[in-house]
């Protein structure tokens, strides 16, 4: 298990009714951690619950996590404000590795808060952009307004993300992809040759987008889930 570490809650934002994002500062920085690892945050008289870190290892001074009101640790978490303090455990799990995978190229595909480990990933790929070839993510979530870190894949898309967002209960605004995030890869031509994915998300998500990505001629050594 990890080290025990106490944090500063140094900002919140609030990303949809339920879901809000974390950034906390530890005491002991600079924190080192591969990318699509997570913490467990800690609460007494609670369990603890486990959150995939949401930034990248090159931002060491502080770590986000996106959170989801349940029950819970994350329940409480949602009345924590800034400047207070909470105490994770970690990092923990294999994260996500880059290093073994230079010169190919990367497929990010993951719905909802999965979003984290995977923004995690991809933005220290783009901060190392020579090192790797393509660049895709798709992302599935329910509504439009739970499209998190919408402003940041315009960023992204800028700067070489081939980035498509597909939506499950589109409004009448909504002029994109609709329907499940496996769905819509299983439906697109581009080559997949040479191609590491990383996939997060729920077990039947997951377990689908695999068999599509096996499919589609990547090998299961190449499809990397962050555990």
């Amino acid at each position: 298990m990890g080290d025990q570490i106490k944090a500063s809650v140094e900002a919140v934002e609030q990303f949809a009714e339920d879901v809000k994002l974390f950034r906390l500062v530890p005491c002991q920085t600079p924190l080192s951690f591969v990318q699509g690892q997570f913490i467990k945050v800690l609460w007494e008289g609670e369990k603890g619950s486990y959150f995939a870190i949401a930034s990248p290892p090159y931002e060491n001074r502080y770590i986000e996590i996106l959170v989801k009101k349940g029950k819970g640790v994350s329940e409480k978490l949602f009345d924590v404000r800034p400047g207070q303090s909470v105490v994770f455990e970690g990092p923990l799990g294999n994260g996500f590795p880059l290093d073994p995978h230079r010169h190919k190229n990367l497929l990010f595909v993951g719905v909802g808060t999965a979003i984290a480990p995977l923004r995690s990933t991809l933005l220290e790929a783009l901060s190392r952009r020579d090192e790797f070839g393509r660049i895709d993510l798709y992302f599935g979530t329910m509504t439009p307004g739970h499209l998190y870190f919408g402003e940041e894949m315009l960023d992204w898309h800028s700067r070489g993300v081939n980035v498509v967002v597909t939506v499950t209960f589109p409004d009448e605004k909504w002029d994109s992809h609709s329907g499940f995030v496996q769905h819509i890869l299983q439906r697109q031509s581009d080559p997949l040759h040479q191609t590491i994915a990383y996939v997060c998300g729920m077990k039947e998500m997951v377990e689908e987008t695999i068999s599509v990505l096996k499919g589609r001629a990547i090998p299961e050594e190449h499809i990397l889930q962050n555990i």
